[in-house]
């Protein structure tokens, strides 16, 4: 167990430019987490009615029972939630594997970029064919596109 101990406490204790970038995501990733989980139950039948913003454009039960919200049979935000899941595992394998670390770090670029290429087409789905907007939608593509700045700085750092 102090073995255990001892790896958390170095993991935590990281001030590393790079584990700077890789919390960051990881918190993002958290919060996307939050958002796609309240989808998740709702597409699954446990949530019966997410509240909406008001007005005729907000319509998130439209938005996530659409045909579009469907992935590989599977609902889009329990696949979202997969890769928020991805994207914490990834940030914390990337610090406490160092020497593994660059390899792990195009992983979680490929999972974070994806997201937020895929947050740009539901986007564009919403405003063009749906015309109607799902809220939690809007903020898991701001979650998204947010982790661009942090992956960008990882990748760019020089140690």
């Amino acid at each position: 167990m102090k073995n255990t101990t001892s790896v958390i406490d170095q993991i935590r204790q990281d001030s590393s430019e790079a584990t700077q970038y890789r919390r960051q995501l990881a918190a993002l990733a958290a919060i996307g987490i939050v958002d796609f989980s309240l989808i998740s139950l709702f597409q699954m039948g446990y949530i019966k009615k997410l509240p909406d913003l008001p007005g005729k454009v907000f319509d998130t039960e439209k938005v996530n029972s659409a045909k579009d919200a469907v992935i590989l049979g599977l609902p889009d935000g329990v696949i979202s939630l997969g890769a928020y899941a991805a994207t914490m595992f990834l940030a914390m394998a990337g610090t406490r594997f160092r020497k593994q670390s660059r390899l792990i770090d195009v992983a979680l670029g490929s999972v974070v970029l994806g997201q937020a290429i895929g947050g740009a087409q539901y986007m564009v789905n919403m405003a063009t064919v749906q015309k109607k907007v799902c809220i939690y939608c809007v903020a898991g593509a701001a979650i998204n596109f947010a982790s661009l700045k942090p992956l960008v700085k990882l990748f760019k750092r020089r140690d």
